[in-house]
């Protein structure tokens, strides 16, 4: 691989370490907290990944594709869209947990729409938060919260399946020139 093609590949890693040096200078103490940081969420994720790749296997081999596509693909339609907001308000474990599960229910034919449904119902309507939320904030923020959350979720995914209009997803987690987006 020649050193400009790995310098673009790599760019946004070379950038955060350039980051990092500069403001070890600048403000050393901002530099121990952030490795402090990534270190425990490394952590995190070594314990975590293993698990999340494992039974995105098994769902794989367990879930036919006519299943997915049936349920979850372009023509799925509102059972569709509540599938996909169940299956994310009912997920446990970390967002990026999220990630290799939709990678694979896409390449099973899940629709775009459904994809971003799901990742963005995990991130931020997880019906624990929500059951917490009411606890601290009141059942009526919540509520209020969930329906505009709910109805953001609606526009942004359409909007994302319009633009991405599913193309193929990077494979291995290499987005050099596969990122979907219209020339």
């Amino acid at each position: 691989m020649r050193t400009r093609d790995l310098i673009r590949k790599n760019l946004f890693l070379l950038l955060v370490l350039l980051a990092y040096a500069v403001l070890f200078f600048v403000r050393r103490d901002l530099v121990n907290e952030s490795v402090r940081n990534s270190t425990y969420y490394i952590r995190e994720m070594v314990l975590v990944m293993p698990a999340v790749f494992v039974l995105t296997a098994l769902l794989d081999l367990w879930i036919p594709k006519d299943r997915i596509l049936q349920f979850l693909g372009k023509d799925a339609g509102v059972r569709g869209i509540l599938l996909s907001f169940l299956i994310g308000s009912l997920s446990a474990g970390p967002i990026y947990a999220a990630f290799p599960l939709c990678v694979m229910l896409h390449k099973k034919g899940a629709s775009i729409r459904n994809i971003v449904i799901i990742l963005s119902s995990w991130a931020v309507i997880k019906l624990p938060m929500l059951l917490n939320e009411a606890k601290y904030l009141g059942f009526k923020f919540m509520g209020l919260r969930w329906l505009l959350t709910v109805l953001a979720i609606l526009i942004f995914s359409s909007i994302t399946s319009l633009v991405i209009r599913n193309h193929p997803l990077p494979e291995n987690g290499d987005s050099n020139g596969a990122d979907g987006l219209p020339d």
